[in-house]
Protein backbone atom coordinates (compact mmCIF):
# COMPACT_ATOMS: atom_id res chain seq x y z
CA UNK A 1 0.00 0.00 0.00
CA UNK A 2 1.41 3.33 -1.03
CA UNK A 3 2.46 5.64 1.77
CA UNK A 4 0.23 8.66 2.10
CA UNK A 5 1.80 12.09 2.17
CA UNK A 6 0.15 15.21 3.49
CA UNK A 7 1.08 18.68 2.37
CA UNK A 8 1.76 21.02 5.26
CA UNK A 9 0.97 24.72 4.94
CA UNK A 10 4.01 26.98 4.68
CA UNK A 11 5.28 28.29 7.99
CA UNK A 12 4.48 31.92 8.64
CA UNK A 13 7.32 34.42 9.06
CA UNK A 14 8.65 34.22 12.60
CA UNK A 15 8.71 37.87 13.52
CA UNK A 16 7.39 37.78 17.09
CA UNK A 17 10.54 36.34 18.64
CA UNK A 18 12.16 39.78 18.60
CA UNK A 19 9.56 41.25 21.00
CA UNK A 20 11.31 41.81 24.32
CA UNK A 21 14.78 42.14 22.80
CA UNK A 22 14.98 45.70 24.12
CA UNK A 23 15.86 44.56 27.64
CA UNK A 24 19.60 44.08 27.02
CA UNK A 25 19.97 47.37 25.16
CA UNK A 26 18.04 49.25 27.84
CA UNK A 27 20.26 47.75 30.55
CA UNK A 28 23.37 48.68 28.57
CA UNK A 29 22.08 52.23 28.15
CA UNK A 30 21.44 52.51 31.90
CA UNK A 31 25.01 51.55 32.75
CA UNK A 32 26.44 53.88 30.14
CA UNK A 33 24.31 56.82 31.29
CA UNK A 34 25.90 56.50 34.72
CA UNK A 35 29.39 56.31 33.19
CA UNK A 36 28.56 59.24 30.89
CA UNK A 37 27.63 61.38 33.89
CA UNK A 38 30.85 60.38 35.64
CA UNK A 39 32.84 61.20 32.49
CA UNK A 40 31.27 64.64 32.24
CA UNK A 41 32.11 65.29 35.89
CA UNK A 42 35.70 64.12 35.25
CA UNK A 43 36.17 66.48 32.30
CA UNK A 44 34.70 69.53 34.04
CA UNK A 45 36.11 69.14 37.54
CA UNK A 46 38.91 66.54 37.70
CA UNK A 47 40.80 67.02 34.44
CA UNK A 48 39.61 70.35 32.94
CA UNK A 49 42.77 70.48 30.81
CA UNK A 50 40.90 68.31 28.30
CA UNK A 51 38.57 71.22 27.59
CA UNK A 52 41.52 73.02 26.03
CA UNK A 53 41.26 70.57 23.12
CA UNK A 54 38.17 70.69 20.90
CA UNK A 55 38.14 66.88 20.86
CA UNK A 56 36.28 66.65 24.16
CA UNK A 57 33.11 68.05 22.60
CA UNK A 58 32.88 65.42 19.82
CA UNK A 59 33.68 62.78 22.45
CA UNK A 60 30.67 63.75 24.57
CA UNK A 61 28.56 64.10 21.44
CA UNK A 62 29.48 60.60 20.31
CA UNK A 63 28.91 59.06 23.74
CA UNK A 64 25.39 60.43 23.79
CA UNK A 65 24.21 60.73 20.18
CA UNK A 66 25.76 57.45 19.00
CA UNK A 67 26.06 55.71 22.36
CA UNK A 68 23.56 55.42 25.21
CA UNK A 69 20.83 57.41 23.42
CA UNK A 70 21.16 55.19 20.36
CA UNK A 71 21.02 52.06 22.54
CA UNK A 72 17.51 53.00 23.72
CA UNK A 73 16.37 53.77 20.17
CA UNK A 74 17.77 50.47 18.85
CA UNK A 75 16.13 48.57 21.70
CA UNK A 76 12.74 50.06 20.83
CA UNK A 77 13.31 49.42 17.11
CA UNK A 78 14.30 45.77 17.48
CA UNK A 79 11.30 45.20 19.72
CA UNK A 80 8.42 46.75 17.77
CA UNK A 81 9.58 47.07 14.16
CA UNK A 82 8.98 43.37 13.39
CA UNK A 83 5.53 43.68 14.97
CA UNK A 84 4.73 46.69 12.79
CA UNK A 85 6.02 45.14 9.58
CA UNK A 86 5.20 41.48 10.19
CA UNK A 87 8.80 40.43 9.53
CA UNK A 88 12.09 40.14 11.41
CA UNK A 89 14.89 39.90 8.82
CA UNK A 90 17.58 39.59 11.48
CA UNK A 91 18.53 37.20 14.27
CA UNK A 92 19.51 37.32 17.93
CA UNK A 93 23.18 37.24 17.03
CA UNK A 94 22.87 40.61 15.31
CA UNK A 95 21.19 42.16 18.34
CA UNK A 96 23.92 40.81 20.62
CA UNK A 97 26.62 42.03 18.25
CA UNK A 98 25.19 45.56 18.04
CA UNK A 99 24.81 45.70 21.84
CA UNK A 100 28.44 44.58 22.32
CA UNK A 101 29.75 47.04 19.73
CA UNK A 102 27.78 49.91 21.28
CA UNK A 103 29.02 49.14 24.79
CA UNK A 104 32.64 48.53 23.75
CA UNK A 105 32.81 51.69 21.69
CA UNK A 106 31.58 53.88 24.55
CA UNK A 107 33.88 52.22 27.09
CA UNK A 108 36.96 52.77 24.91
CA UNK A 109 36.16 56.47 24.53
CA UNK A 110 35.60 56.83 28.29
CA UNK A 111 38.90 55.05 29.07
CA UNK A 112 40.67 57.47 26.73
CA UNK A 113 39.13 60.40 28.60
CA UNK A 114 40.06 59.02 32.03
CA UNK A 115 43.69 58.39 31.02
CA UNK A 116 43.95 62.11 30.33
CA UNK A 117 46.72 61.89 27.74
CA UNK A 118 45.63 63.47 24.45
CA UNK A 119 47.52 60.92 22.31
CA UNK A 120 45.87 57.97 24.04
CA UNK A 121 42.59 59.86 24.00
CA UNK A 122 42.76 60.11 20.20
CA UNK A 123 43.80 56.47 19.70
CA UNK A 124 41.30 54.85 22.05
CA UNK A 125 38.63 57.26 20.89
CA UNK A 126 39.24 56.25 17.27
CA UNK A 127 38.83 52.59 18.19
CA UNK A 128 35.64 53.39 20.09
CA UNK A 129 34.14 55.54 17.32
CA UNK A 130 34.93 52.82 14.78
CA UNK A 131 32.96 50.26 16.80
CA UNK A 132 30.02 52.67 17.17
CA UNK A 133 30.10 53.37 13.42
CA UNK A 134 30.12 49.66 12.58
CA UNK A 135 27.14 49.05 14.88
CA UNK A 136 25.14 51.70 13.02
CA UNK A 137 26.22 50.56 9.56
CA UNK A 138 24.77 47.12 10.38
CA UNK A 139 21.33 48.77 10.62
CA UNK A 140 21.38 50.01 7.03
CA UNK A 141 20.50 46.75 5.24
CA UNK A 142 17.68 46.10 7.72
CA UNK A 143 16.20 49.55 7.12
CA UNK A 144 16.30 48.94 3.35
CA UNK A 145 14.40 45.66 3.77
CA UNK A 146 11.72 47.35 5.86
CA UNK A 147 11.34 50.07 3.23
CA UNK A 148 10.71 47.37 0.62
CA UNK A 149 7.86 45.84 2.64
CA UNK A 150 6.48 49.14 3.92
CA UNK A 151 3.20 48.67 2.03
CA UNK A 152 2.38 45.70 4.30
CA UNK A 153 3.22 47.48 7.53
CA UNK A 154 0.80 48.54 10.25
CA UNK A 155 2.81 51.54 11.43
CA UNK A 156 1.11 54.93 11.19
CA UNK A 157 3.90 57.45 10.71
CA UNK A 158 5.09 56.65 7.18
CA UNK A 159 8.66 57.64 6.23
CA UNK A 160 9.32 58.99 9.71
CA UNK A 161 9.48 55.35 10.80
CA UNK A 162 12.19 54.05 8.49
CA UNK A 163 13.89 57.36 7.61
CA UNK A 164 16.05 57.45 10.76
CA UNK A 165 17.02 53.80 10.17
CA UNK A 166 18.28 54.62 6.68
CA UNK A 167 20.23 57.56 8.13
CA UNK A 168 22.05 55.54 10.81
CA UNK A 169 24.90 54.31 8.56
CA UNK A 170 25.37 57.90 7.38
CA UNK A 171 25.80 59.30 10.87
CA UNK A 172 28.08 56.36 11.70
CA UNK A 173 30.41 57.34 8.86
CA UNK A 174 30.12 61.07 9.67
CA UNK A 175 30.93 60.33 13.33
CA UNK A 176 34.07 58.45 12.30
CA UNK A 177 35.14 61.23 9.93
CA UNK A 178 34.46 63.81 12.63
CA UNK A 179 36.90 62.05 14.94
CA UNK A 180 39.57 61.43 12.30
CA UNK A 181 39.55 65.05 11.12
CA UNK A 182 38.53 66.89 14.28
CA UNK A 183 41.08 69.65 13.59
CA UNK A 184 39.40 70.40 10.24
CA UNK A 185 36.80 73.09 10.88
CA UNK A 186 34.67 72.01 7.92
CA UNK A 187 34.47 68.34 8.98
CA UNK A 188 33.99 69.36 12.59
CA UNK A 189 30.97 71.48 11.66
CA UNK A 190 29.62 68.78 9.33
CA UNK A 191 29.62 66.36 12.27
CA UNK A 192 27.30 68.56 14.32
CA UNK A 193 25.14 69.52 11.34
CA UNK A 194 24.41 65.91 10.40
CA UNK A 195 24.44 64.08 13.73
CA UNK A 196 22.61 66.59 15.94
CA UNK A 197 20.87 69.20 13.78
CA UNK A 198 19.50 66.72 11.24
CA UNK A 199 19.49 63.16 12.57
CA UNK A 200 18.46 63.68 16.18
CA UNK A 201 15.84 66.26 15.36
CA UNK A 202 14.44 63.74 12.85
CA UNK A 203 14.63 60.88 15.33
CA UNK A 204 13.12 62.89 18.18
CA UNK A 205 10.19 64.03 16.06
CA UNK A 206 9.65 60.50 14.71
CA UNK A 207 9.41 59.19 18.28
CA UNK A 208 7.07 62.00 19.32
CA UNK A 209 4.69 61.53 16.39
CA UNK A 210 4.86 57.74 16.84
CA UNK A 211 3.65 58.18 20.41
CA UNK A 212 0.74 60.51 19.75
CA UNK A 213 -0.43 59.25 16.37
CA UNK A 214 0.91 55.69 16.26
CA UNK A 215 0.55 54.45 19.82
CA UNK A 216 -2.29 56.61 21.15
CA UNK A 217 -4.16 56.85 17.85
CA UNK A 218 -4.61 60.63 17.89
CA UNK A 219 -5.46 61.84 14.39
CA UNK A 220 -2.80 64.44 13.66
CA UNK A 221 -1.73 63.94 10.05
CA UNK A 222 -2.81 61.81 7.09
CA UNK A 223 -0.39 59.49 5.28
CA UNK A 224 0.09 62.03 2.49
CA UNK A 225 0.73 64.81 4.98
CA UNK A 226 3.30 62.66 6.79
CA UNK A 227 5.16 61.99 3.54
CA UNK A 228 5.06 65.64 2.48
CA UNK A 229 6.19 66.74 5.95
CA UNK A 230 9.15 64.35 5.75
CA UNK A 231 10.23 65.55 2.30
CA UNK A 232 10.02 69.22 3.28
CA UNK A 233 11.92 68.47 6.50
CA UNK A 234 14.75 66.90 4.46
CA UNK A 235 14.81 69.86 2.08
CA UNK A 236 15.03 72.36 4.94
CA UNK A 237 17.73 70.29 6.67
CA UNK A 238 19.81 69.98 3.49
CA UNK A 239 19.41 73.71 2.92
CA UNK A 240 20.67 74.38 6.46
CA UNK A 241 23.65 72.07 5.97
CA UNK A 242 24.52 73.57 2.57
CA UNK A 243 24.32 77.18 3.74
CA UNK A 244 26.41 76.62 6.87
CA UNK A 245 29.05 74.65 4.95
CA UNK A 246 29.03 77.41 2.32
CA UNK A 247 29.72 79.89 5.11
CA UNK A 248 32.59 77.78 6.48
CA UNK A 249 34.07 77.45 2.97
CA UNK A 250 33.72 81.24 2.48
CA UNK A 251 31.37 80.93 -0.48
CA UNK A 252 28.81 82.78 1.65
CA UNK A 253 29.75 85.84 3.67
CA UNK A 254 26.58 86.43 5.69
CA UNK A 255 26.82 84.48 9.00
CA UNK A 256 23.08 84.85 9.54
CA UNK A 257 22.53 81.77 7.36
CA UNK A 258 23.25 79.75 10.52
CA UNK A 259 19.80 80.78 11.74
CA UNK A 260 18.36 78.22 9.29
CA UNK A 261 18.90 75.77 12.17
CA UNK A 262 15.44 76.86 13.33
CA UNK A 263 13.60 76.15 10.07
CA UNK A 264 13.31 72.30 10.21
CA UNK A 265 12.34 72.39 13.90
CA UNK A 266 9.70 75.05 13.39
CA UNK A 267 8.31 73.10 10.44
CA UNK A 268 7.91 69.78 12.26
CA UNK A 269 6.40 71.50 15.28
CA UNK A 270 3.59 73.23 13.40
CA UNK A 271 2.97 70.48 10.86
CA UNK A 272 2.32 68.03 13.71
CA UNK A 273 -0.76 70.01 14.70
CA UNK A 274 0.16 71.11 18.24
CA UNK A 275 -3.39 72.43 18.61
CA UNK A 276 -4.76 68.90 18.33
CA UNK A 277 -2.10 67.50 20.63
CA UNK A 278 -2.87 70.05 23.35
CA UNK A 279 -6.62 69.72 22.83
CA UNK A 280 -6.36 66.00 23.53
CA UNK A 281 -4.03 66.63 26.47
CA UNK A 282 -6.37 69.22 27.99
CA UNK A 283 -9.25 66.77 27.53
CA UNK A 284 -7.22 64.47 29.81
CA UNK A 285 -6.81 61.73 27.25
CA UNK A 286 -4.05 59.38 28.53
CA UNK A 287 -0.60 60.28 27.25
CA UNK A 288 2.99 60.74 28.37
CA UNK A 289 3.48 64.16 29.96
CA UNK A 290 7.20 63.93 29.30
CA UNK A 291 6.57 63.32 25.59
CA UNK A 292 4.24 66.33 25.51
CA UNK A 293 6.93 68.52 27.08
CA UNK A 294 9.56 67.20 24.66
CA UNK A 295 7.34 68.31 21.78
CA UNK A 296 6.71 71.72 23.37
CA UNK A 297 10.43 72.46 23.81
CA UNK A 298 10.79 72.51 20.01
CA UNK A 299 9.45 76.08 19.97
CA UNK A 300 11.88 77.31 22.63
CA UNK A 301 14.84 75.62 20.95
CA UNK A 302 13.82 77.20 17.66
CA UNK A 303 14.10 80.64 19.29
CA UNK A 304 17.44 79.84 20.95
CA UNK A 305 18.85 78.45 17.69
CA UNK A 306 17.66 81.47 15.72
CA UNK A 307 19.37 83.88 18.14
CA UNK A 308 22.61 81.89 18.21
CA UNK A 309 22.70 81.64 14.44
CA UNK A 310 21.42 85.06 13.42
CA UNK A 311 23.74 87.00 15.72
CA UNK A 312 26.72 84.71 15.00
CA UNK A 313 27.56 84.17 18.67
CA UNK A 314 30.94 82.72 19.51
CA UNK A 315 29.21 79.77 21.20
CA UNK A 316 28.18 78.56 17.74
CA UNK A 317 25.01 76.51 18.22
CA UNK A 318 26.05 75.10 21.59
CA UNK A 319 22.96 76.01 23.63
CA UNK A 320 20.45 75.10 20.92
CA UNK A 321 22.10 71.74 20.25
CA UNK A 322 22.44 70.96 23.95
CA UNK A 323 18.75 71.67 24.50
CA UNK A 324 17.78 69.67 21.41
CA UNK A 325 19.67 66.62 22.68
CA UNK A 326 18.48 66.93 26.29
CA UNK A 327 15.13 68.71 26.29
CA UNK A 328 13.66 67.05 23.20
CA UNK A 329 15.54 63.92 22.10
CA UNK A 330 16.47 62.52 25.51
CA UNK A 331 13.05 63.13 27.00
CA UNK A 332 11.38 61.59 23.95
CA UNK A 333 13.39 58.36 24.10
CA UNK A 334 12.95 58.11 27.88
CA UNK A 335 9.19 58.49 27.54
CA UNK A 336 9.03 56.02 24.64
CA UNK A 337 11.05 53.44 26.55
CA UNK A 338 8.85 53.86 29.61
CA UNK A 339 5.68 53.41 27.54
CA UNK A 340 7.05 50.37 25.71
CA UNK A 341 8.01 48.61 28.94
CA UNK A 342 4.56 49.27 30.41
CA UNK A 343 3.10 47.78 27.22
CA UNK A 344 5.09 44.62 27.90
CA UNK A 345 3.73 44.60 31.45
CA UNK A 346 0.18 44.95 30.10
CA UNK A 347 -0.41 47.96 32.31
CA UNK A 348 -3.56 49.88 31.30
CA UNK A 349 -2.76 53.31 29.90
CA UNK A 350 -5.03 54.96 32.46
CA UNK A 351 -3.00 53.47 35.33
CA UNK A 352 0.47 54.34 34.10
CA UNK A 353 2.82 56.42 36.16
CA UNK A 354 4.20 59.73 35.01
CA UNK A 355 7.95 59.81 35.54
CA UNK A 356 7.74 62.98 37.60
CA UNK A 357 11.23 62.89 39.13
CA UNK A 358 13.21 62.86 35.89
CA UNK A 359 10.57 64.91 34.04
CA UNK A 360 10.57 67.76 36.56
CA UNK A 361 14.36 67.62 36.98
CA UNK A 362 15.09 67.68 33.27
CA UNK A 363 12.67 70.50 32.50
CA UNK A 364 13.94 72.63 35.39
CA UNK A 365 17.45 72.01 34.04
CA UNK A 366 16.28 73.29 30.65
CA UNK A 367 15.01 76.45 32.37
CA UNK A 368 18.44 76.79 33.96
CA UNK A 369 20.13 76.48 30.55
CA UNK A 370 17.88 79.22 29.17
CA UNK A 371 18.84 81.44 32.12
CA UNK A 372 22.53 80.83 31.36
CA UNK A 373 21.92 81.46 27.66
CA UNK A 374 20.28 84.82 28.37
CA UNK A 375 23.24 85.81 30.54
CA UNK A 376 25.60 84.73 27.74
CA UNK A 377 23.75 86.78 25.11
CA UNK A 378 23.10 89.81 27.32
CA UNK A 379 25.73 89.91 30.06
CA UNK A 380 24.46 93.37 30.99
CA UNK A 381 20.93 92.08 31.60
CA UNK A 382 21.57 92.02 35.34
CA UNK A 383 20.99 88.30 35.90
CA UNK A 384 22.49 87.23 39.21
CA UNK A 385 23.79 84.07 40.91
CA UNK A 386 25.05 82.60 37.65
CA UNK A 387 27.39 80.17 39.40
CA UNK A 388 24.53 78.96 41.61
CA UNK A 389 22.27 78.43 38.59
CA UNK A 390 25.05 76.52 36.83
CA UNK A 391 25.53 74.24 39.83
CA UNK A 392 21.79 73.75 40.25
CA UNK A 393 21.42 72.87 36.55
CA UNK A 394 24.16 70.24 36.80
CA UNK A 395 22.57 68.77 39.95
CA UNK A 396 19.15 68.62 38.27
CA UNK A 397 20.64 66.80 35.28
CA UNK A 398 22.35 64.33 37.62
CA UNK A 399 19.02 63.70 39.39
CA UNK A 400 17.21 63.15 36.07
CA UNK A 401 19.82 60.76 34.68
CA UNK A 402 20.16 58.89 37.97
CA UNK A 403 16.41 58.40 38.25
CA UNK A 404 16.19 56.99 34.72
CA UNK A 405 19.25 54.78 35.19
CA UNK A 406 17.84 53.32 38.42
CA UNK A 407 14.48 52.71 36.75
CA UNK A 408 16.08 51.05 33.72
CA UNK A 409 18.27 48.77 35.81
CA UNK A 410 15.42 47.84 38.17
CA UNK A 411 12.94 47.13 35.38
CA UNK A 412 15.27 45.32 32.98
CA UNK A 413 17.02 43.09 35.52
CA UNK A 414 14.13 42.43 37.90
CA UNK A 415 10.34 42.91 38.09
CA UNK A 416 9.57 40.41 35.34
CA UNK A 417 6.73 38.66 37.12
CA UNK A 418 4.09 40.53 35.12
CA UNK A 419 6.11 40.82 31.91
CA UNK A 420 4.68 39.57 28.58
CA UNK A 421 6.57 38.76 25.41
CA UNK A 422 4.08 40.44 23.04
CA UNK A 423 3.35 43.97 24.29
CA UNK A 424 -0.09 45.44 24.81
CA UNK A 425 -1.57 47.08 21.70
CA UNK A 426 0.70 45.11 19.35
CA UNK A 427 -0.82 41.86 20.59
CA UNK A 428 -4.31 43.07 19.71
CA UNK A 429 -3.18 44.21 16.26
CA UNK A 430 -1.92 40.71 15.41
CA UNK A 431 -4.61 38.74 17.23
CA UNK A 432 -5.93 37.32 13.96
CA UNK A 433 -2.52 35.95 12.91
CA UNK A 434 -0.92 32.65 13.86
CA UNK A 435 2.09 33.01 16.10
CA UNK A 436 4.74 30.34 15.33
CA UNK A 437 6.10 30.84 18.84
CA UNK A 438 2.76 30.69 20.64
CA UNK A 439 3.48 27.32 22.25
CA UNK A 440 6.92 28.28 23.53
CA UNK A 441 6.97 29.21 27.20
CA UNK A 442 8.07 32.76 27.86
CA UNK A 443 11.16 32.66 30.12
CA UNK A 444 10.28 36.03 31.67
CA UNK A 445 6.68 35.32 32.54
Amino acid sequence: MAKRFELKPPQLPSYTWAAGSYLDLFAASAVMQVLFGFTLYWILFVNPELTEENLWMPALGLLSAMGWMMAIVLGIGFDITPLNFGAAPFDKTLISMITALNLSGQILIIIGILIGDIVWFEKLGLMGVTLLAISLCLIGPLAVQFVRIRSKSKQKIGPWYYGPGLAMPVIGVIGLLGWLFWTNELIYELFWLVVVDTFWSMMAFAIIIAHFQGRLGWKLMSKNQLSIAFVIYLILSLLHISLVLGLKMEYISDPRVQATFAAPLLWVFFVSRPDRIWRNAMAKRPHSTQMLLAHSWLVVITCVGFVEGYYDLSSGMFYARLMLLLGVATQAIWAAGDYLHDDHKFKPIEDRRQAWVNTVSMNLAMVGIIYLFIDYVKPDAGLTRISDVTAATVVLLIIAFSDVAIWLIRETLWNHQDWHRIPLFYGTRHADEDDPYADIEDPLE
